[in-house]
Formats: structure tokens, sequence, C-alpha cells
């Protein structure tokens, strides 16, 4: 029984590794476009940044020289509320999903963190990004 060369001497396997690592690569290189393409506005506050954040420990000062200062402050019902909004729409359709998102903080009124939340969409907005750069 004969033994078929498998690896770089085959030129079928050759090609085909060839073309699934150019196809790869190319992906990320696209990805890579697309992100400095994106439409970003406001202040993306990530998972791991608002796990630094605990209830009844954290301080406004703490917010600010981490995040910022915030661009829309409210008062409700006795608690300071501020809100950091987000919006991304990606360059390329189909890589990676377009996001509108708040980042909410809402204070006593010593300056101590009640609670803190991501919430879908701006008040008064679609939680579709697309939607609202249209003006819809």
């Amino acid at each position: 029984m004969k033994h078929r060369e498998i690896g770089l001497k085959n030129p079928k396997v050759f090609t085909v590794v060839f073309l699934s690592v150019a196809l790869l690569s190319g992906c990320a290189g696209v990805q890579k476009v697309a992100d400095k393409l994106d439409m970003k506005t406001g202040t993306y506050v990530a998972p791991e940044k608002m796990a630094t954040f605990v209830k009844g420990k954290t301080r406004q000062a703490d917010v600010i020289s981490s995040i910022g200062y915030p661009p829309v402050r409210n008062e409700i019902s006795g608690k300071e509320i501020w809100t950091y909004n987000y919006t991304l729409i990606t360059a390329i359709p189909f890589v990676g999903d377009n996001k509108s998102e708040s980042t909410v903080f809402e204070w006593n009124k010593s300056g101590v963190l009640l609670n803190a939340y991501k919430a879908n969409g701006t008040a008064g907005g679609s939680a579709n990004p697309l939607l609202n750069a249209a003006g819809m």
C-alpha cells in the first residue's frame, strides 16, 4: 500500500492551508481597518470598568477620575443621576454589532454611589443607533 504524502509536499493540502491562512489574516486586517472607520460618539464604559464601581463606597470623584465628567446630570427624587451615552455604528455592515447604550450612576446627597447600570439606547431615542443618526 502506498502512503500518500501529507503536508507541504502535497500541493492540494498546501493550497488549502495557504488559502485558509490568507483568508483568516485578511479578516483580521479588514477588522482593524473597519475599527478605525467606525462612527463612535460619547463615552464607552467597559464592563470591567463598571465592576470597579462599588455601591456604598465609590464616590463621585472616583468616577470622574476614571471616565471623566458626566455629559448629562439630573436630579430625580433627591438622587443625582449621571448619564454617559455611547453610540457605535460599524463601518462595514455585518462586521460587528451597532451599539447604543447609556451608563447611569445614581448618587446620594453625600456623593456616594447608590446604583450603577447600563441601559439600552438613550432617553427619547431608539435603541437602533442607525435610526438615531438619521434623526428618526
